[in-house]
């Protein structure tokens, strides 16, 4: 717990959901935007669509129960989801990244009627650019381009203070292509930074070089670990034993992530790029120098490689977007 409120006292809470490929992460934020309690839960990789939402019901729920406040308590729940989002609509079109999340649901209205509250909408990545912006690197800067990396690479765009939306895909940048004809990305398009820097591509490409009998650590170290898949803390151990496929793979990521984090800064002339998600935040600013490294050649002016930086707010950071986001809607209703 991380607010001094009265716990003897009503309070008015927004709950937010971080819906990840792996794990649902859930914040309990007071009007303050003070955490109040914080609960993860696991992303199911069978039953689909409606087995990712009964488990975001359930982890919600268990949410409360630390906090020990009553579902009453809850004013409004912001969601931040991967993929194509109708933020209108409060649909989530497709979460290529989320196991059998490949048709529209809407998001909003089923988890509404859960719990009988107003429900938000957004991107993770746009919620998590949002977060940063207020409430962590980004305080003080217009203009930012989040770039996160976890099992997938997303990306959210603040100009001029405000959470630029486009027509709802603005930002995108983990489907920019990089490379012409190359690496198949899980959207179905050829050489997206997605299929370079994404945790999802970096594990396929380990496989396949580890199965064609090239020597690695990695595997190995996920077994003894616990894990069915190369998670975030995976990569680190084996890059800090010097596993040489694993600095190579993850050298290929920052590269990809420095030329489209450049590219986009030239482009927009933006005044921070945040890099985060739970890969780039687990590797920290050894990820972090070679992604400036990278960008350096590609910028027309030099001096602002400085201005990409690590995410501030963390693992918190896509739910408590939400829950700022949620609360922003419900404030306009």
């Amino acid at each position: 717990m991380l607010s001094a409120h009265d716990w003897n006292e009503p309070m008015s809470l927004r709950v937010g959901v971080d819906l990840g490929a792996t794990k649902i992460q859930t914040l309990l934020v007071a009007d303050d935007d003070s955490i109040v309690a914080r609960k993860r839960g696991t992303t199911p990789v069978t039953g689909g669509p409606s087995a990712v939402l009964a488990a975001v019901k359930e982890t919600i729920e268990q949410l409360l129960i630390r906090a020990d406040q009553p579902a009453s308590a809850v004013t409004t729940i912001g969601i931040g989801a991967p993929g194509q989002i109708d933020v209108a609509a409060g649909i989530v079109l497709q979460a290529v990244n989320v196991a059998g999340w490949d048709q529209p649901v809407p998001v909003s209205e089923i988890v509404g009627d859960m719990f009988g509250v107003p429900v938000a909408l957004a991107n993770d990545v746009q919620a998590s650019i949002v977060a940063e912006h207020r409430l962590g690197v980004g305080r003080g800067r217009a203009n930012l381009l989040g770039i996160f990396c976890g099992t997938g690479v997303g990306g959210g765009l603040i100009l001029n203070n405000d959470l630029w939306l486009g027509t709802g895909a603005a930002g995108e940048i983990g489907h920019t292509v990089i490379v012409q004809n190359g690496n198949r990305c899980g959207c179905g398009r050829n050489g997206c930074l997605e299929a370079y820097a994404g945790r999802g591509a970096l594990e396929q490409a380990a496989r396949q070089q580890h199965q064609a009998g090239r020597p690695t650590m990695l595997f190995e170290l996920m077994e003894q670990q616990g894990r069915s898949r190369l998670t975030s803390r995976v990569w680190l151990d084996a890059c800090l034993q010097r596993d040489e496929l694993a600095l190579e793979l993850i050298a290929q990521a920052a590269r990809a992530v420095g030329t489209a984090a450049g590219s986009a800064t030239n482009l927009l002339d933006i005044d921070c790029v945040v890099i985060g998600g739970g890969l780039a935040t687990r590797l920290g600013d050894y990820f972090l120098n070679d992604v400036r490294a990278a960008a350096q050649p590609v910028l027309l002016r030099s001096d602002v490689a400085s201005q990409i930086v690590l995410s501030e707010l963390g693992d918190d950071c896509g739910a408590l977007g939400a829950a700022l986001v949620a609360g922003d809607r419900l404030s306009q209703r």
